[in-house]
């Protein structure tokens, strides 16, 4: 993780701290990339927004060059970040304040740990691996029961365990059957 904070050196070179505040730390920036957000704007903000004076919507706009709230918002939305209430900044922006969740931080450590597990062996690629393998649990998904739709496979399915679906008829009035049919089929 050592090319994560490379990845951020034109950025801070160009840092302006009077418009935008201090820049994060390496500390933030390590905190926010072992959440499992890849090094970018989106995990720029995000670190932004834990500095101890949190960030507003036009520091991110100036520093990223949009606004990037999106990965903010899922780790809000999935537990690993929570937003501090603080008031409005000097301009009446609002000032996006976050910390590090318990559940956060159980994913940190669990980022750490395949980390120095990985790295223990010697094997960089394999510690980069490890720490892209440590991934929030997915959802179970519902299996769907097909139907058999070819002949020869509902010749073999019983057919009591074949569904049969009735349409309800459909009165037709006899005036009505009356417009619609030919007078010579009348």
């Amino acid at each position: 993780m050592s090319n994560d904070a490379n990845w951020y050196g034109e950025i801070f070179k160009g840092w302006q701290a009077k418009q935008l505040g201090p820049k994060p730390t390496a500390e933030q920036l390590a905190t926010v990339h072992n959440l499992k957000a890849r090094p970018g704007k989106q995990a720029l903000a995000i670190a932004m927004g834990l500095r101890d004076c949190g960030v507003t919507g036009s520091q991110i706009v100036i520093a990223c060059g949009a606004p990037q709230l999106n990965k903010m918002r899922g780790f809000i939305e999935d537990a690993l970040l929570k937003r501090v209430a603080v008031p409005m900044a000097a301009n009446g922006h609002q000032v996006y304040k976050l910390e590090v969740t318990a559940k956060g931080k159980q994913r940190i450590e669990r980022t750490e740990k395949a980390l120095a597990a990985a790295e223990a062996e010697g094997n960089t690629k394999a510690a980069e691996k490890a720490v892209s393998a440590v991934k929030p649990k997915a959802k179970a998904k519902v299996a769907k029961v097909k139907k058999p739709t070819s002949k020869a496979a509902k010749a073999k399915v019983p057919a009591n365990e074949l569904t049969v679906t009735e349409r309800p008829e459909v009165e037709v009035p006899q005036s009505a059957s009356a417009e619609l049919l030919p007078a010579s089929q009348l």
